[in-house]
């Protein structure tokens, strides 16, 4: 008969062994799982990658269009700046001045329209907003 103290140890040597191999099954697919999440977050990385190099280039563009815009704006300028001055500092005669002129004096609408060419929207706004409040009520 076997001696009973040989029977605990292998007992305990096939329990551990057993344990370590559940645990070793454990390890592999811990790390087989990380490896594809490390994986998918490698492919991600070089996607955002790509992606910001491809932004980087599309700066560059922008910034020369915007150097060569900047640039004919400063051509344009020296240019304008060579014209003869019509009178844009001045101020303008205001185009509907001798029309609000009318309708402080009462002019109506159909006046305004006969008179200077306005069209019917036009006249019945400038009535509107320049008339007397009697004449508008």
């Amino acid at each position: 008969m076997a001696d009973p103290l040989l029977i605990v140890f292998v007992t305990a040597l096939v329990i551990g062994a057993l344990t370590m191999a559940g645990v070793l099954v454990w390890l592999v697919r811990s790390h087989l799982a990380l490896k594809r999440a490390y994986q998918a977050l490698s492919d991600r990385l070089g996607s955002s990658h790509n992606d910001l190099a491809g932004l980087c280039s599309a700066a560059l563009v922008v910034d020369r269009r915007l150097d060569m815009a900047d640039d004919q704006m400063k051509r344009l300028w020296a240019k304008l700046s060579e014209l003869p001055e019509y009178g844009l500092d001045e101020q303008p005669d205001h185009a509907y001045r001798s029309v609000i002129q009318k309708v402080r004096g009462g002019a109506s609408v159909n006046e305004l329209m006969q008179s200077s060419g306005l069209s019917h929207d036009e006249a019945a706004l400038l009535v509107r907003l320049h008339g007397s409040k009697s004449s508008s009520s």
